[in-house]
């Protein structure tokens, strides 16, 4: 089986020196949760300074929320093509992401407390049962699936999205039905972009690629689990709308 083209960038064993430190599962776990910790850090301190913030410039607040959106997203291209830059990268880009968590969180806290509690315990239930379905052998990625997220699934996101965003122009609640599908199609796509994650780490972990390629899977892996973390807190939303 061919790995992605982003697997084309590690070198395994056969192009390593014997001395050479080899990637890890628990190398790829630690870095995946202290990229994650940092977004939870900023997160937390944009959330409880955002009404000053608000306040004070809410000017420069939207232009921060854009421009770390900007720079986010390039440093996620960066930090995937090249793993020797994947660190810095990764922290870039959490960063970033944890201005905007911790926008959307205080926004999202103030309309319904304790949804977004909710939404990363929802989110930590799906990381841990896909993990374990996964190593475990009951699950695997084929090529089918490899070929249907790398290739078409793209354009059918973007169309899904278009089609969300048109709905809650014209009216969520009359939209209820499909708007559910919606987020339940972008959240097991979610899910089955982190299978692929998974299936990353095992790849580099068996190649014996070198230890830096730990960052470029936990950079990866942050980038889904905070996906997921949004279409769960969105789904929730939606739901709580419609019951209010």
């Amino acid at each position: 089986m061919r790995p992605g083209p982003l697997f084309s960038t590690i070198r395994t064993g056969e192009a390593c020196y014997d001395e050479v430190e080899r990637a890890s599962y628990k190398g790829i776990g630690i870095k995946t949760f202290v990229l994650l910790g940092i977004a939870v850090v900023v997160a937390i301190i944009t959330a409880l300074y955002l009404p000053v913030m608000l306040q004070n410039n809410p000017t420069g607040l939207y232009a921060a929320l854009v421009v770390s959106a900007i720079v986010g997203t390039i440093s996620v291209f960066v930090g995937r093509m090249s793993y020797n830059a994947a660190k810095y990268a990764g922290v870039i880009y959490v960063t970033c992401e944890g201005l905007f968590l911790g926008t959307l969180t205080a926004i999202v806290e103030a309309y319904a407390p304790g949804i977004a509690t909710i939404a990363i315990f929802s989110t930590l239930i799906i990381y841990t049962v896909m993990a374990i379905l996964f190593f475990t052998g009951i699950l695997r990625v084929g090529n089918k699936l490899r070929g249907f997220i790398l290739g078409f699934s793209m354009c059918t996101l973007s169309l899904v999205l278009f089609i969300s965003i048109f709905t809650l122009i014209t009216g969520p609640i009359q939209n209820f039905g499909l708007l559910l599908l919606i987020e339940m199609f972008l959240l097991a796509y979610g899910i089955f972009v982190l299978m692929l994650d998974f299936d990353e780490a095992r790849y580099i972990v068996n190649s014996g690629a070198e230890k830096n390629a730990e960052w470029s899977v936990a950079l990866g892996m942050s980038v889904t689990l905070i996906y997921i973390y949004v279409r769960v807190l969105r789904f929730l939303l939606i739901v709580l709308g419609r019951r209010d």
